[in-house]
């Protein structure tokens, strides 16, 4: 068993897992299915929006400067213009002074009118119309390329794609668009105790297999889990479920359990005997029997068994690596708090703080929920987010501001 007698610091730890970071391919795909993925390009429009002058509100088509003056008790009177047809079509009215035209809301703009005059504030009377406010010349109207202009930078490459971003691209009539194709990432849990929830629960000595269902879930955030299941603590068994894995159907590898130097601990010496065991242990907490290796030039994250331990590496390591590879730019949004109580930590090491956000007197406060405890997942279900600790600091003290992590 090759055992960890050095570990890592987050930092080094990272710029190697990032190091070994390969672009997905890019694929394009039509804009309706694109909810959530990562775009891969920059997208700029290709027309005005709106293509013309319309009417934001129901009502009258007006020119403006003739309302002026109006008063509930001393309306102005405008004449009102009928639709016309020549020839079998409609045509287009154009407002003259002191005449308007009933238009709605998105309908383009008359000829010769500049405002809208909403229909509260009016009163029909066979072919004339009182008008009981005045309006200005450009009020209630969006004008021509308000929205967007014509060239205009709309959405950038390596955003996450929301629902009023597939309404912008629907706006511009952009139909297709690329984004970076999701990774496919195997997922194995390790143990002879572990029982999939979904089977029956035999009780004596078994504990539902969590992992998996978390990592998946996570996962799924930027590329596309395989749940491969669990496979037992046996050496050849756990080499057979990698080599079987990183075939030809996944991208890469999450392997939790059997991380560390004990006994039935044998996942970094499959990877190291399979491929290269890059790095074993960083100086995290949770999660220090973290490691990485690449087994057919695939990555393999080989994280520890413990859940919050799991998750603490997966936040680290291997969300910022699914990033990475699927040109993702955004940050995970962070919110400014200041620490209730005092959180101690060791120097040599970063800290993964579970905490519950606070809000009182328009001041967010950061309580711990608990600075220990790997197995303790109900920490992570009670908690908001994370704040770190990095390995240079002696904890944080009691009023200090931080930066919380915010759960997804």
């Amino acid at each position: 068993m090759k055992l960890f007698r050095k570990l890592m610091s987050l930092e080094e730890a990272l710029k190697t897992v990032l190091s070994y970071a390969k672009s997905a391919e890019i694929e394009e795909i039509v804009f309706d299915d694109a909810l959530n993925r990562i775009l891969a390009e920059d997208v700029r429009s290709p027309i005005n929006s709106p293509p013309f002058d319309r009417a934001a509100m129901d009502g009258y088509a007006i020119r403006g400067e003739d309302s002026f003056g109006a008063a509930p008790n001393n309306p102005v009177l405008l004449r009102l213009r009928k639709r016309q047809r020549e020839k079998g079509k409609e045509s287009r009215v154009e407002i003259g002074q002191g005449e308007c035209f009933t238009i709605q809301t998105g309908m383009p703009l008359l000829k010769g009118s500049n405002a809208v005059v909403k229909l509260e504030y009016t009163k029909e009377s066979g072919d004339t119309l009182e008008i009981f406010k005045p309006v200005t010349p450009g009020k209630n109207v969006s004008f021509t390329g308000e929205d967007v202009t014509l060239g205009e930078e709309v959405l950038k490459e390596g955003k996450v794609l929301r629902a009023h971003d597939i309404g912008m691209l629907a706006s511009l009539f952009k139909t297709k668009v690329k984004v970076y194709k999701r990774v496919k990432f195997g997922i194995i849990s390790t143990g002879n105790e572990l029982l999939d929830p979904t089977e029956s629960f035999e009780g004596e000595n078994k504990i539902a297999d969590v992992n998996s269902y978390v990592l998946a879930a996570l996962t799924k955030k930027n590329a596309i889990p395989h749940r491969i299941g669990i496979v037992r603590d046996d050496y050849e068994k756990i080499k057979s479920a990698i080599t079987y894995s990183l075939g030809a159907h996944c991208n890469g590898l999450l392997i939790s359990g059997g991380s560390s130097v004990g006994k039935r601990d044998f996942i970094a010496d499959a990877v190291e005997d399979l491929g290269k065991l890059v790095f074993h242990g960083v100086a995290i907490r949770p999660g220090e029997p973290t490691g990485f290796g690449i087994v057919n030039n695939k990555p393999v994250f080989v994280l520890p068994g413990y859940p919050v331990a799991a998750l603490s590496a997966f936040e680290l390591l291997v969300r910022p690596f699914l990033y990475d590879i699927h040109g993702l730019k955004e940050e995970r949004r962070k919110i400014f708090a200041i620490a209730s109580k005092k959180i101690p930590s060791a120097v040599g090491r970063t800290d993964f703080v579970r905490v519950k956000l606070l809000c009182t007197k328009n001041e967010y406060y950061a309580e711990p929920i608990r600075v220990s405890g790997s197995s303790i997942l109900s920490s992570m279900t009670k908690s908001d987010g994370f704040v770190l600790i990095e390995e240079n600091k002696e904890g944080i003290g009691e009023g200090e501001k931080v930066a919380v992590n915010v759960r997804d």
